[in-house]
């Protein structure tokens, strides 16, 4: 099996490493890539994973093109940005197996407005909100909302555009930062307001999809924000755990009946038809209860990370049979075992990320038992590692001992002014 895989970040780093596992695979070729994913290698001929600096995730026609000329037998993306630019629009139309949605079905990650409208057409359970145009309208439902909201970008923000606020203040400046200051540019010209949403936690839900059928994937949880106990700013992700807390049957269910059968229904109606990865963050709240919080449209970043670190199936012809209407069940498999996935950060993020600066001990922390490394923004320089993003490596463990193996291997990593959560999966402790 041929296989292009779309991105180059750490998400992308860990599709590729469990891909090359697969007996199934002749060839990786990665749009980008990286340094470091170039350096992963096949099980079944020990061939290089091939990286194409000069394309971008956006460059959907070369991507596509590139896609035909070689005759691959499958193309999974990674970012959404390449979604939205149509890539899986172009591979449909010359024949090739997509593993993702359309450019209209992923629409319910890169517009807020059309999911949340999505949500509400379809009866989803979601927190109250509204869509506003003006920052008179954003501002009116803060004031009826004194517990806190969520302002959100309509536009794709990259992981910066959902400001949370706890009282009408912080509301009044997260919406003064996306629709007067314009921090995220043109992607906060429109904002989606919701209620902030009291529960017993979020979990980050994956679901693997075909043109009729989803399968539930184990469930993970993420951090968010950049301080201990979940304060400070939103960033893109910088840590998680696999599995997420343990779900009860009627919980379960409803997720079935209440979430995916009405999203199915909601596409339907839409004139989607759905491949790939669908990626809903929820709210548990009461006993057995759950609030959709948010849709993405693609495998998540660091839960992927942390998550495929305990699965024991083929990825390879997974996402093969979602794109090509023949999942089956059987085709899941998992470690019982926990997981574990710490994000180093460079100094500065997630506001303004200093990067360039040298990394050191990478090879050492890789030697902790159980620990493997997920490069997210890094680049090799005449056989030196430097940060080159705000997230500069995933270090995930796995086994009873997760956390504390993947704390250590951190721990052995260096460069000026990083930093990192922690408390995450504390209660493995």
């Amino acid at each position: 099996m041929k296989i292009i895989v779309i991105g180059e970040g750490g998400r992308e780093h860990a599709l590729v490493k469990k891909l090359a596992e697969s007996e199934e695979v002749e060839e990786i070729t990665c749009f980008p890539g990286s340094h470091a994913i170039g350096l992963e290698r096949l099980i079944t001929n020990d061939n290089a994973i091939r990286t194409v600096p000069g394309i971008g995730v956006t460059d959907a026609k070369e991507i596509a093109n590139f896609a035909q000329e070689t005759r691959a037998d499958l193309v999974i993306p990674g970012p959404e940005a390449c979604l939205e630019a149509g890539v899986g629009d172009l591979c449909r139309k010359y024949g090739i197996p997509f593993a993702g949605p359309c450019s209209r079905g992923a629409r319910l990650e890169t517009s807020k407005a059309f999911q949340f409208q999505f949500l509400c057409d379809s009866g989803i359970p979601r927190p109250a909100g509204e869509i506003c145009h003006t920052v008179s309208s954003a501002r009116a439902f803060a004031a009826k909302h004194l517990n806190g909201v969520a302002v959100k970008a309509d536009g794709m923000a990259f992981g910066k555009g959902v400001l949370l606020c706890s009282n009408p203040l912080d509301s009044d400046v997260a919406i003064n930062r996306l629709m007067v200051s314009r921090e995220c540019g043109r992607a906060g010209d429109v904002v989606v307001m919701q209620e902030r949403v009291k529960g017993r936690g979020e979990i980050s839900l994956h679901v693997v999809t075909d043109a009729k059928s989803a399968l539930l994937l184990e469930t993970a949880c993420d951090y968010k924000r950049e301080g201990v106990g979940d304060t400070g700013e939103n960033t893109g992700g910088i840590g998680g755990f696999s599995p997420g807390p343990v779900l009860k049957d009627e919980t379960i269910f409803k997720i079935r009946e209440h979430l995916l059968e009405r999203w199915r229904r909601g596409c339907e109606n839409e004139g989607i038809v759905y491949r790939g990865i669908l990626y809903p963050g929820l709210m548990l709240v009461g006993e057995v209860g759950i609030r959709v919080l948010e849709f993405n449209a693609r495998f998540g970043d660091p839960e992927t990370q942390v998550f495929l670190r305990r699965f024991t199936g083929d990825l390879a012809k997974l996402m093969y049979a979602s794109a090509t209407d023949t999942l089956e069940k059987s085709m899941l498999s998992w470690s019982p075992e926990p997981s574990v996935g710490v994000v180093l950060c460079s100094e500065g993020y997630p506001r303004r990320p200093k990067v360039g600066r040298e990394i050191a001990g990478l090879d050492v922390a890789a030697k902790v038992p159980d620990v493997e490394i997920f490069h997210n923004g890094t680049l090799n320089s005449g056989g030196n590692w430097l940060s080159n993003g705000g997230r500069i490596v995933t270090v995930t463990a796995i086994g009873s001992k997760a956390r504390e193996s993947a704390y250590e291997a951190i721990s052995r990593i260096h460069c000026e002014g990083s930093w990192f959560r922690h408390d995450i999966a504390e209660h493995l402790k």
